[in-house]
């Protein structure tokens, strides 16, 4: 935590000290944005340590933005992802056999600063170009799933057809949170903050149309957007042979169950984060007139 928090305040004090350093420079021109982006989302945790990209799954949004001058500007906006990641996809042993999977949908509100490098005007054939730093804060709801793996249901219940139902794991407990006789957990919630940090490039591309590229990584303040978290728990709390049971420890699949109580499941130390990464388009509005070619 202590880590996360100096990265944050280098974060700040740099554009405090880019943005009054240029101000003296800044032009009186102020003008609104809207836009969309689309691109894909990626997730960092428990199932996906080692930040490996192979499972980048659709994401996208919308967004307003008011430019106060030719270096800062903010933005809001709405995003939409979907997170995905299975320990099969890992080349870690540990992690292949401990066989966990999970998927969530993931809508925020995002609220964000964004510091220009260069001068930037649109419609400007002098200042049409810059990289930029964002900064901000969001909220967002997320929701992690996961189907019961086939060979699971295979051995604990053989007569039974395949299950391909998603279930939703915050509401089963798969670490006991949901078991009022194990008070050690609670129910995790499921709108949680965070603080989005990206750089990104923006270039005006014709008239009024500008075209860029941004990447925006989430730093949240769970350790569940993947259901992993702590340790595991004793099979009788989340009832033998159960739906719980089979979701919470899936080891089975891969060979004997590796779920004894307390034994690691996840890291408790780091939480998740996630990482949006895409191309956005925005129409300018200029307030009064509109820039000197």
């Amino acid at each position: 935590m202590a880590q996360k928090s100096s990265v944050f305040s280098g974060v700040f004090l740099l554009l405090f000290c880019l943005f009054f350093s240029s101000n003296s420079q800044a032009q009186n021109t102020k003008y609104q944005e809207y836009g969309f982006w689309l691109g894909g989302a990626n997730y960092h945790g428990d199932l996906n340590p080692l930040y490996g990209f192979s499972n980048i799954r659709p994401g996208g949004g919308v967004f307003y933005k008011y430019s106060v001058g030719p270096y800062l500007a903010f933005k809001g906006g709405v995003n939409f992802a979907r997170l995905r990641y299975k320990d099969a996809n890992s080349n870690e042993p540990f992690l292949q056999r401990r066989n966990l999977s999970f998927r969530s949908n993931i809508t925020e509100l995002a609220a964000q600063v964004e510091f220009n490098f260069k001068k930037y005007i649109p419609g400007n054939k002098k200042h049409f170009y810059s990289p930029y730093l964002t900064l901000g804060v969001s909220v967002f709801k997320f929701n992690p799933q996961a189907q019961i793996d086939p060979e699971v249901q295979a051995i604990i219940s053989p007569d039974s057809p395949t299950d391909n139902t998603w279930y939703d794991l915050r509401d089963l407990g798969t670490e006991g949170q949901q078991n009022s006789d194990f008070t050690q957990r609670t129910p995790y919630k499921l709108v949680q903050p965070a603080i989005p940090i990206g750089i990104g490039y923006k270039h005006w591309i014709s008239h009024l149309w500008n075209l860029g590229f941004e990447v925006n990584y989430r730093f949240t303040f769970t350790d569940y957007l993947d259901d992993v978290s702590g340790q595991y728990v004793d099979p009788n709390i989340l009832g033998a042979a159960s739906t719980n049971a089979a979701l919470a420890d899936p080891s089975i699949a891969t060979g004997p169950s590796i779920g004894e109580s307390g034994r690691q499941r996840g890291d408790s130390v780091s939480n998740d984060g996630f990482l949006f990464i895409g191309i956005f388009v925005t129409y300018t509005i200029f307030q009064g007139n509109c820039p000197q070619q």
